[in-house]
């Protein structure tokens, strides 16, 4: 028996209040791309025991709508609107499990701009990555929050990363970069 293949990240599931504003957002403040919507509210919400069941949902969850958003070259975001009787707020960085995702950027200071002109809050200002494996002069971090509470980090990393002296192993953006040192193609 062969080990299957697992290609990356196929997507991003976020649980947002209003799936129109949620859409609207993404494409202001990526530029995202919506590919689709499976259903919206004119369409028999997703509920029930079978999709409680199947998803992990709380007793009486209610999808009112869901749809796929492309923003660059990355996983898809896929949006479901859902309603339930309990509700948690988005996780915060020390709590256990997926806390954020991030989005690479060529400009952290004009990616942060567009994010809080689209309805976004800065947590802090574009600062510098201080992790050893990761720290060059150029290389930037700053983590936001969506208008529903989501946690996203911009990162920025134009300058060789600690952490290739370490491993041949490298990071999506570092695939197909040239390395400043050794001249040649990283892969």
């Amino acid at each position: 028996m062969t080990a299957p293949v697992i290609r990356g990240v196929n997507h991003i599931g976020i649980t947002v209040p209003d799936i129109e504003s949620a859409k609207s957002f993404l494409v202001e403040a990526f530029g995202g791309q919506v590919i689709y919507q499976s259903f919206g509210p004119q369409d028999p919400p997703r509920q029930g025991p079978e999709f409680e069941r199947a998803t992990g949902a709380f007793p009486g969850t209610v999808v009112r709508a869901q749809a796929m958003v492309k923003i660059g070259t990355g996983p898809d975001i896929e949006l479901f609107e859902m309603h339930g009787p309990e509700q948690a707020r988005p996780a915060r960085s020390s709590d256990f499990g997926i806390t954020h995702f991030g989005v690479y950027t060529d400009d952290i200071d004009a990616s942060v701009e567009r994010f809080e002109k689209a309805g976004g809050t800065s947590l802090t200002a574009p600062r510098a990555i201080p992790y050893a494996t990761e720290k060059g002069p150029g290389n930037k971090v700053c983590y936001c929050r969506m208008p529903w509470g989501t946690t996203i980090e911009f990162i920025t990393t134009p300058d060789r990363m600690g952490y290739h002296d370490q491993t041949d192993l490298r990071r999506w953006q570092d695939d197909d970069r040239v390395g400043s040192e050794e001249g040649t193609r990283i892969s």
